[in-house]
Formats: C-alpha cells, structure tokens, sequence
C-alpha cells in the first residue's frame, strides 16, 4: 500500500498545476495533507503583535479582510485539486488557516460533494488496515485562538484526543505542528509541540505525520512510532510511504 503525505501548500499557485500530475505518477491509496493552505501573514502578524502589546487584533482592518478573501480562493483551489484526484483525502488545517469557521465551512461543504474527502481534524476514521486521526493548528498549554491563527490549548486538545488510546489496532496519527525532535526547526527557531510527544508515547500510533517546520524534512523514530515531515509542498516537497514497511521517499514536483 502506498501513502503520499504532503504539507503547506500556502497559496503557492503554480504548484498547484503539478499536483494532479504527481498523484497520477505516484498512484497513491490515500493522500494525507497536513495543513497549511492559506497564507495568513497579516492575521498571525496582527495576532502576534497583539498579543505583545497586550491589546485586541482587529478583523476589521481592510488589508486583514482582503488577504481572508484571497486565501479563501487558496483553500478552495487546494481542496478541489485534492479531491478531483479522485483518492481518498484526509486533512487537517494549519496555524494559518484560519478563521475557524471559514476553514471548516469551507472543508465540510466539499466533502459534501466529494465522498473522498475525509476531514480528520478531531476525527477518527477507520480503513482495513488502520486508524486514522488529526488534529492540526498549534498547540499551546493554554491559549485559545480561532479567529486569527488556529491555536488549541492543551486542555481542548486533550479532550479533543481522549479516546485515541482506547481505539483498537494500528493508527495513523496527523498534526499539523511536529513534535520536539530534529524535525521541528522552522526559520533557525523550533516549533515543536512537547504535547505532542507525550501523546506519541501514551498511544503508540504506528506511524505521525506533520508538517509546519520549513526545515524539517525527513524521519525520526519516537519509541515505537515513525514520524515523517514531507517538506513543504510550496517548495514542491512530498512524501511517498510504503505501509506497513514505513520505507519512505521524499520527492519534488519539479523532477516530475
């Protein structure tokens, strides 16, 4: 069986007329994206400084509201080339793909159409051979956000994953942030989630997919589980997976 993991298309168009091309060269059984379609830049900048200067981010501002516009159009581009490929599509959102409300309207109306598109933020979906679960954005020991950027506190999280342990059998599990490992390093800083490496040693999932970090490409094993960074897929970097041997390529779209 063979997977294609991809991560963090963020709005990088004239990638986007590759994708069709790559799934037929691969011929993967299903695709896994690990979030980040949108930009978002000004949203997590006003955010940010927000939150420095211990103030309220403005929605309204019009260079704000004009930039959700555009990335609604990423977001819908990204998902229909997904879904018209025709495979079996499981994703999740990033830090970036916000606000909330328009990614999951968004999501949940072409999943409506198209029954191959299985959203898994929060969910938990059951093949032959394994389970599937997600849950995307950062994560953070305490502060919720929706609106600007996708941040989940700790408490919301562990309740959002309570039942993975008990779920029989072999699970694949999706993040959009990495774990504290080597491949966590975006821009020289780590964005790891510790969180995260504590729930990889209480579920034991066969195999972790994420994605965020811009230099974190490749594999690590955390106790008995294979984590796989694809690469960012604006830089045309993806992952093709042998399941169950876990023997991983990591390929670009321009050697198509």
């Amino acid at each position: 069986m063979k997977l294609l993991c991809l991560s963090d298309y963020c709005g990088a168009g004239e990638k986007l007329s590759l994708l069709p091309q790559m799934v037929r060269a691969e011929d993967p059984d299903f695709v896994f994206y690990c979030g980040g379609s949108m930009k978002g830049e000004k949203r997590a900048l006003e955010y940010e400084t927000a939150r420095k200067f211990h103030s309220k981010p403005d929605m309204d501002n019009p260079a704000i509201r004009a930039e959700v516009i555009q990335d609604t159009e990423y977001l819908q581009q990204f998902l229909l080339a997904l879904a018209d490929t025709q495979k079996i599509i499981y994703p999740i959102p990033g830090y970036h793909d916000a606000p909330e409300s328009l990614y999951f309207k968004t999501v949940y109306n072409y999943a409506h159409i198209y029954p191959n598109l299985k959203p898994a933020h929060e969910m938990m979906h059951r093949e032959d051979q394994f389970m599937v679960a997600g849950f995307g954005g950062d994560m953070t020991l305490s502060d919720d956000n929706r609106d600007f950027v996708l941040q989940y506190s700790r408490t919301w999280v562990e309740f959002a994953l309570r039942r993975l342990e008990y779920f029989p059998g072999e699970k694949i599990l999706l993040f959009h942030s990495p774990p504290v490992c080597r491949l966590d390093v975006s821009d020289g800083e780590h964005c790891g989630v510790l969180l995260i490496n504590e729930l990889i040693e209480r579920v034991s999932p066969r195999l972790v997919l994420c994605g965020r970090a811009k230099s974190g490409q490749g594999t690590v094993k955390l106790g008995g589980s294979v984590i796989v960074n694809p690469g960012p897929f604006w830089d045309g970097h993806y992952a093709v997976i042998d399941y169950p041997s876990l023997d991983v390529k990591f390929l670009n779209v321009k050697n198509l």
